[in-house]
């Protein structure tokens, strides 16, 4: 019987992480493709909540959560804490155990981490005290909340972290490390889909941008200003770099330097025969 409930649990899992690399591969807006995920990491994990982070300048607040209050996310939303010191120096640093999951300051021999650098326990509470000593800045507001149940996994790409999936539960004994190396792998897959969503996102910018000076620009015969599509006139310089990265740097050419400044351009012309004779 144990033997078919656990057959029964990995084809779940398998059925699970093919909608989940569905969705990885099909997105095309990142928000809603992450909480269609973290909704199948917690069907996945049957835990009661899931958050996922990602980086955001210095900090990594929650971008997709499901399960988890208003009120947590808000208490717990930012990691950043500005003039905590950090050895002999006063700098902005991450706190917590998301902090230091995110920045690899932890002990790894320690038995509550794997080898990948995620945390996870299923009694929480009897490891607080241990936590408190072996970070900086420790919250605990996961065990204030009565989470026992938490697992934080990184996710990576080619080994840098931008974000962090986290699972958090009320009950006890919710993961094994089979489910947590299973989201590992979730999570490195989740790093690869971000970075192809940062150059899709760039790309259509590029592609906007270029598509913007395509086909017929209204300008005018005489002062070569370009009508916009509002019916504004602007300088040819202050349009394109509008709608373009170009940058301008003004010189003047022969022709115009003879109509502008005759004498000066023709005594410069006597002078640079003369030197050539």
């Amino acid at each position: 019987m144990e033997t078919l409930d656990h057959l029964k649990k990995m084809l779940e899992r398998e059925r699970l992480a093919k909608c989940i690399c569905a969705e990885l591969n099909n997105f095309v807006n990142l928000r809603e493709s992450m909480l269609c995920i973290a909704k199948n990491i917690q069907a996945l994990s049957n835990c009661e909540a899931v958050g996922i982070r990602l980086q955001e300048c210095e900090d990594f607040p929650y971008y997709v959560y499901h399960g988890f209050s208003q009120e947590f996310i808000e208490k717990e939303n930012s990691l950043f804490s500005c003039l905590f010191s950090d050895t002999s120096d006063n700098k902005s640093c991450l706190e917590c155990m998301c902090g230091s999951i995110l920045t690899g300051k932890y002990s790894k021999d320690l038995p509550f981490f794997t080898a990948k650098g995620s945390f996870w326990t299923n009694h929480f509470s009897a490891i607080a005290q241990d936590a408190e000593k072996i970070l900086k800045k420790f919250r605990n507001h996961c065990g204030k909340c009565g989470y026992e149940s938490v697992a934080l996994v990184p996710i990576k790409f080619r080994e840098q972290k931008v974000g962090l999936i986290q699972l958090n539960d009320k009950k006890t004994e919710c993961f094994d490390l089979e489910l947590i190396e299973y989201i590992e792998m979730i999570g490195e897959q989740l790093g690869l889909a971000i970075q192809n969503s940062i150059i899709y996102t760039k790309l259509k910018k590029a592609f906007e941008e270029i598509h913007i000076l395509q086909g017929l620009i209204p300008i005018c015969s005489k002062c070569k200003k370009i009508r916009d599509d509002k019916g504004y006139w602007h300088q040819v310089e202050s349009y394109l770099e509008a709608h373009s990265n170009m940058q301008f740097t003004h010189g003047i050419c022969a022709e115009c330097a003879r109509q502008l400044y005759p004498e000066y351009f023709d005594k410069k012309l006597a002078k640079s025969k003369a030197e050539n004779l």
